[in-house]
């Protein structure tokens, strides 16, 4: 099967291939081996093809996770494994996760492990094979699967936290915009043509917002087009590696927002680690699971450099204190779980810890920040109030 395939080198330079592979997680595992960063992998054909296919890969976090605790249940019970996936399959609501199911169902006839299954269908987290594998392992799959359950339901939660938090400032702003843009484009040239056809004398403040419309309507077009120009500019200039670390640099010196993408980072760092370890995978595996499950570039950079001082020898400690991308807390306590034996549980308190710094943190945020965009929207419409209530009482005056 043919495989279009968006890569990074070594050197920063994106190139777009084609490549043979039987599967999609077959192929990534092949070209991560010969030193590519994958972007996209897509099975070859037109855009509605790849639009079809990108739908069907597409499980949500909420049906896997439902998927999982109806999983761990069934093996609890001591269903045999094909006879509890074929369950599943025929219940699950979700055709995309049907699909992934009744592919890892194929692959496990075909004589497959549970985890080369779901890795050779490349739909599912990488995180979820590397803890299947640890559990066939180590012979305690229903422990691990609850493991992973619990680190599914903690994760979901965090994200579900950190992004409501963020809906009603968004809201807030994009309201702002719209409200200007309406003012700017309907209500000012109304005004405008109203007191042009009353002959009123109009003050320097209502001229200036009537000269602002005037421009920004004549020059709308030009506008859209130049926007359109920068935002295609800004991807095509986000395709290359380098650019993207720099971007994501950028964000993590930002003030405000960098230090809570920091923490967030190193929380997400750590649960998934830990969830790995506790589930039995040696460090340098479940690093290097963990590096490619991230969301950060700039952290997933961060723990290959530390993956490598490990592989050296080098303690877990040492090899994060190196990569200069974690705060000096969470290097600590992870020192000392490193040195009191119990790093896993440490983790998942370093974990627990920063969650909570983020909650913290936004909630005092959002609290600052729902006052200032209501003061701004305040602002304006006092501002245009005030520019277009000037004349009318300077023709008021005139009446009299």
């Amino acid at each position: 099967m043919d495989f279009v395939c968006k890569l990074g080198t070594a050197a920063g330079h994106v190139t777009t291939q084609t490549e043979q592979a039987t599967s999609e997680g077959e192929l990534r595992q092949r070209l991560l081996a010969e030193g590519y960063y994958v972007f996209s992998v897509e099975a070859r054909g037109g855009l509605k093809s790849q639009a079809v296919a990108w739908r069907r890969r597409k499980i949500s976090p909420d049906d896997f996770l439902v998927f999982n605790q109806q999983f761990l249940t069934l093996s609890k019970s001591g269903l045999p494994l094909q006879k509890s996936l074929e369950l599943l399959i025929q219940q699950t609501r979700s055709d995309q996760l049907k699909a992934g199911l009744e592919a890892v169902g194929a692959e496990v006839r075909a004589g497959k492990l549970l985890s080369e299954a779901f890795e050779a269908v490349g739909r599912f987290p990488k995180i979820y094979s590397a803890t299947l594998r640890a559990g066939e392992r180590s012979g305690y799959l229903d422990k691990v699967l609850a493991q992973y359950v619990s680190y599914q339901k903690t994760t979901r939660s965090f994200r579900k936290k950190f992004l409501s938090a963020l809906i009603y400032p968004t809201f807030l702003t994009v309201f702002l915009f719209g409200l200007i843009t309406f003012v700017v484009t309907f209500i000012v040239p109304k005004f405008a043509l109203l007191y042009s056809d009353l002959g009123v004398t109009l003050p320097p403040l209502t001229q200036f917002v009537i000269s602002f419309s005037t421009g920004v309507n004549r020059l709308l077009a030009p506008i859209l087009v130049g926007i359109g120009l920068v935002v295609f500019g800004v991807r095509s200039a986000f395709r290359s590696p380098a650019t993207q670390m720099w971007w994501e640099r950028l964000k993590f010196r930002s003030p405000v927002a960098g230090r809570l993408l920091l923490k967030f980072s190193v929380a997400e760092f750590a649960r998934t680690l830990s969830t790995l370890l506790q589930g039995g995978l040696p460090i340098i595996p479940a690093l290097e699971t963990t590096r490619d499950s991230v969301t950060s570039p700039l952290l997933s950079q961060s723990i290959r450099e530390a993956q490598k001082e490990v592989t050296a020898g080098h303690s877990l400690s040492s090899g994060l204190r190196r990569s200069g991308f974690f705060p000096g807390i969470a290097l600590d306590m992870v020192q000392v779980g490193e040195s009191t034996g119990a790093l896993p549980n440490m983790l998942e308190n370093l974990a627990e810890f920063f969650e909570e710094d983020v909650n913290v943190d936004l909630s005092t945020l959002v609290a600052l920040v729902d006052p200032i965009m209501l003061a701004i929207i305040a602002v304006f419409v006092a501002f245009i109030l005030v520019a277009f209530y000037l004349p009318l009482f300077s023709l008021a005056a005139q009446v009299h």
